[in-house]
């Protein structure tokens, strides 16, 4: 079974971030990764990582994220994909509620 965290912005929220920011707020947390987008949607692979985390783009902007945990990785992943996700103003949240 898989654990699921669900990235948004507040609905207050100005314009999101660039994907390229976000890709650098993960390098600086340890964990370096690439943007990969394909015709499903943009994925952010994390060196190290095997947990998906798919970016929603609106307009070249980062306005969500959807992260499934996968359970081979270390549960820190989890810790820190929130961390880096709420340094950057988004709400982060999983099936019980806020985190």
């Amino acid at each position: 079974m898989a654990y699921e965290l669900y990235i948004h912005l507040p609905d207050e929220a100005a314009p999101a971030v660039i994907s390229q920011s976000v890709v650098e707020a993960f390098a600086s947390a340890g964990l370096p990764g690439t943007e990969q987008p394909d015709k499903y949607g943009h994925w952010l692979v994390l060196e190290g990582v095997e947990s998906a985390l798919d970016l929603t783009i609106k307009d070249g902007l980062v306005v969500g994220a959807g992260f499934r945990f996968c359970t081979e990785d270390d549960a820190s992943v989890i810790e820190k994909v929130t961390g880096v996700f709420k340094s950057l103003g988004f709400l982060v949240s999983d099936d019980e509620g806020d985190l």
